[in-house]
């Protein structure tokens, strides 16, 4: 940050002194005026400029958060390429699709990383939710990211950046209401502890209230987030950041089945508000809490050293009446007055869970040349440790009347199975970015050890299962990107992953570990005379290892029953993802923002003993996704400061089962989102500071299915929610 004063004349040839003007060089994981960024540090651990960095980044920065009203990462992540975020929709998770990767349930592929270090999951439902208010921006690295961040999907990952400590970022109290009740308080204060700035710090603080957007569901949270940095010198800095979460209950969108939602119902379709569950017995609590650090040092121009470390405990108490994910999920007619196909079946289940886990990350940097080729060289060392359990137990099945619900009581399960997960990573990393003229190369190399143990017990007998997987992983990645001076930069690249599966195959042979595979190719354009950065893509990339029924053997036709699971598997199955992604994020003119997204996906199924499964593809996976965006904050007149955008996204169909029939065909939509704000400071000077806006998503209140995981598996999207603000920055 530099700080420059500036001085002037007045009519009589005197001086007058002007307000100091602060000029902010963009930094990877700092903030952005705009929408586009131009430096990121989730692709190499580096401060990149993303423009010359040869694999696929984008990067929604606080200010698009802000503008497009996002009030869940998910949200945040509805207008970006090769993004599929919004499937099964709600606050209390945040999954996503990333070029085709993803899934539902136990194979969903939930955030992964909060600045640069892996979150945890726990057993089954324990998975922490960050809030965006919190974040100054989200990234997103597409392909296989093993070499920087161990196992992981091989479609890419979603890393989440912090705001900070920051001497030149204005303090916000923000009110919001809207759509469902919702009533919020938000606060981001920060400053100087001391007259000469070596300590700042910042405090972050989110109250929220609202209803789901289902009967008897609700959306509460409450968030306290303080941090302190201390730099005691230019080439030093240490900033402690600790959160306390508690979410007192948050809504996930009902399982519902396909009859009545995305099929025809004789007795009439499922009302998109109506609740699944018991209003009595349903409910979702967690609490989760950090504290953590991140450290450098630069001791001179070639050497410096990083080391970034969190310790996150998380609880959480799940109870819920749910259509079954298999068999049917209706009554019989006898059960339901003589009509079939009237009231649904759930059962109950009960979680009760807890996690604790660590992760640190070491890094060594070098900036050095050899002749004419200019080095910036990276060495890591990072550990990860999860020790998470559960315990849980199922119910009775009760049934209710989707057109008439009488709820009644319900007889809560008992607890019947304990089970406690136990895994570690460490891996040592290197990698190299190569500059020669407009020539940027990137070579790593990785090498990984990874342990899980799983230890599940029977409660009323004492029965004990353990499960040991102790894996290896080398994973590579090699990039060239070539920099004109016209703004265009073509580039290549080719990367892997591993990612590790738990659980056996016939015989307690444990699981290996996933591979992926991909080659990339494209080219980014950063037009000269405005901001902007435009990048287009084709990539190749391949899942080996995937788990697939094996035909030959079950857990029950052998005296030995060593299958993990009533319907063994084996990791013969194979997955390719082919496709193109292109995406934009223009400041034409003063004011204008646009921002352009498409994707076409072709993913495959290419490898399965399941005849009617190879050559499909994967449930939940739209062919086609594309968004287009645009705002203006009118620079004069009598408009001055009023800022209107709107918003198209269109998602293609995809398919709810593995079989790809026509009847579980997910018809595609496309949805409205518009927004308008003004800010008062021109208006009088006592109204400085003070900004409204209004913003609405899906404003033609579609009714739509965003994604099936199975016939009883159909989720229904988000209706047309509007928000409220009204804030005061100082």
């Amino acid at each position: 940050m530099t700080i420059t004063s500036a001085r002037a004349q007045d009519r009589d040839g005197g001086a007058i002194e002007l307000d100091p003007v602060i000029v902010n060089a963009e930094k990877a994981n700092g903030p952005v005026n705009g929408y586009v960024a131009q430096r990121s540090a989730t692709g190499t651990k580096t401060n990149a400029a993303i423009v010359q960095t040869p694999q696929s980044i984008s990067v929604v920065t606080r200010q698009q958060i802000e503008a497009q009203g996002a009030r869940t990462v998910s949200e945040s992540l509805r207008y970006e390429p090769g993004v599929v975020a919004e499937t099964r929709p709600g606050s209390r998770f945040d999954t996503t699709f990333i070029r085709g990767f993803g899934g539902f349930g136990g194979n969903a592929n939930y955030i992964q990383y909060w600045d640069n270090l892996r979150l945890p999951k726990g057993v089954s439902y324990n998975v922490p939710s960050i809030d965006p208010y919190l974040l100054e921006r989200i990234e997103i690295l597409r392909g296989p990211a093993s070499v920087l961040y161990g196992q992981g999907n091989p479609g890419g990952l979603i890393n989440l950046v912090s705001k900070m400590p920051n001497a030149s970022a204005k303090n916000e109290i923000q009110l919001r209401t809207g759509s469902h009740n919702l009533a919020e308080l938000d606060f981001d204060l920060n400053g100087a502890v001391n007259a000469d700035g070596t300590l700042l710090y910042r405090v972050i603080g989110v109250g929220r209230k609202a209803d789901g957007g289902v009967d008897y569901t609700k959306d509460e949270r409450f968030l306290l987030a303080p941090m302190i940095t201390w730099t005691p010198d230019p080439d030093t800095s240490v900033t402690l950041q600790a959160t306390y979460q508690r979410d007192p209950d948050s809504y996930q969108s009902n399982w519902l089945p396909a009859l009545g939602t995305l099929q025809r119902n004789p007795n009439g379709q499922i009302p998109r508000d109506f609740f699944s569950g018991n209003p009595a017995y349903n409910s979702f609590d967690r609490t989760q809490a950090t504290i953590g650090y991140q450290a450098q040092h630069r001791f001179n121009d070639t050497w410096s050293v990083r080391q970034n470390f969190r310790y996150m405990h998380a609880e959480s108490e799940f109870k819920a009446l749910s259509v079954p994910g298999g068999g049917s999920a209706w009554a019989s007619a006898a059960l339901c007055g003589g009509v079939s196909y009237l009231c649904l079946a759930r059962s109950a289940t009960h979680y009760v869970e807890n996690l604790d886990a660590v992760a640190v990350d070491n890094q060594l940097e070098a900036n050095f040349a050899t002749g004419p080729l200019e080095h910036k060289l990276l060495a890591g060392l990072d550990f990860q440790y999860l020790n998470a359990n559960a315990t849980y137990g199922n119910g009775a099945t009760t049934y209710v009347n989707y057109l008439n619900p009488i709820y009644g009581s319900i007889t809560a399960p008992t607890l019947t199975t304990y089970q406690k997960q136990t895994r570690t990573q460490i891996g040592t990393y290197l990698q190299d970015q190569i500059t020669f003229g407009g020539w940027h190369a990137i070579l790593g190399v990785r090498h990984d050890w990874a342990n899980t143990s799983v230890d599940t017990q029977n409660l009323a007998t004492g029965a004990l299962t353990r499960g040991r997987t102790r894996d290896t992983a080398f994973t590579w990645k090699a990039g060239l990107l070539y920099e004109f001076d016209n703004g265009l930069a073509p580039y290549a690249s080719y990367s892997t992953s591993f990612d590790p599966t738990t659980g056996t195959g016939y015989g307690g042979v444990a699981f290996k570990p996933t591979t992926g595979q991909q080659y990339e190719a494209g080219i980014k354009y950063q037009p000269p005379g405005f901001k902007g950065l435009i990048t287009a893509s084709v990539f190749d990339l391949t899942q080996q290892n995937v788990l697939t029924t094996d035909t030959l053997h079950t857990s029950t036709n052998t005296a030995v029953t060593l299958c993990s699971s009533t319907t063994c598997q084996i990791q013969t199955g194979e997955v390719r993802s082919r496709g193109v992604e292109i995406g934009g994020k223009l400041t034409p003119v003063d004011g204008l923002n646009l921002i352009a997204s498409y994707t076409y996906n072709d993913v495959e199924v290419t490898k399965s003993n399941v005849a009617n499964v190879q050559g499909k593809v994967p449930v939940g996976v739209p062919r086609q996704t594309a968004a287009l965006w645009a705002d203006y904050t009118f620079q004069s007149g009598t408009l001055a400061n009023l800022t209107v955008g709107a918003g198209l996204r269109y998602v293609g169909s995809s398919f709810g089962d593995q079989t790809n029939t026509h009847a579980m065909r997910v018809p595609s939509y496309t949805l409205v989102d518009a927004s308008i704000s003004y800010d008062f400071k021109d208006l009088r000077p006592a109204l400085k500071g003070w900004r409204a806006s209004l913003t609405g998503s899906n404003l033609l209140n579609k009714t739509y299915v965003a994604a099936c995981a199975s016939a009883n598996q159909c989720f229904y999207g988000t209706g047309r929610t509007i928000t409220g603000s009204l804030s005061y920055r100082w």
